[in-house]
């Protein structure tokens, strides 16, 4: 099995287990993960995560967005790609729409734990913009996971792995900040 059939099996993996944890619901979110230095692999637009095959997960091209096959890839593709762009130590992307994070993106607050924020809050843009991808990426610069303003939590890694546990963490410390008010 090549890199990338396994890249394409692993983000079926993750999808399934995003929406076991909660963190996703039916076709919402996405997930990528860096082939090579040139192209990335993302989750298609609309497909539910029970249901994706590995043909549907799209290759795109990291420079220019321009991708594979007859299957659209997720809106935020633009994001993603400027994030791999941009950060060379990036694996795996995960993009979330969880209860608790949402919360702060309804907000518009980083989440700040003793003084520090350990997630900021990028400003507002509409989703799968360019002004969108530019400003989460921006905020990407300096951490690992960002909270998407009115719209989600998107959280990077190394691989998937690191990235799926990123997502998780950020989720449970969401609740509990919450739940301290």
């Amino acid at each position: 099995m090549t890199r990338e059939e396994e890249l394409r099996k692993r983000i079926i993996e993750y999808g399934k287990r995003l929406v076991e944890e909660g963190l996703i619901q039916s076709t919402w979110g996405n997930i990528s993960a860096r082939v090579s230095e040139e192209h990335f692999l993302i989750t298609p637009s609309g497909v539910d995560y029970y249901k994706i095959k590995p043909e549907d997960i799209v290759k795109v091209r990291i420079d220019d967005l321009s991708y594979e096959g007859d299957v659209k890839p997720s809106s935020e593709k633009r994001m993603h790609g400027l994030i791999y762009r941009k950060r060379k130590d990036i694996g795996g992307i995960v993009h979330t729409h969880s209860s608790n994070l949402q919360v702060f993106a309804s907000c518009r607050e980083p989440l700040v734990k003793e003084g520090k924020v350990i997630y900021p809050c990028s400003r507002y843009g509409v989703s799968g913009t360019r002004r969108l991808a530019e400003l989460v990426a921006r905020e990407f610069a300096n951490h690992a996971g960002v909270i998407i303003a009115n719209h989600g939590f998107i959280a990077g890694g190394e691989d998937l792995d690191s990235a799926f546990a990123l997502a998780v963490a950020a989720e449970k410390e969401a609740g509990e900040m919450l739940e301290d008010g």
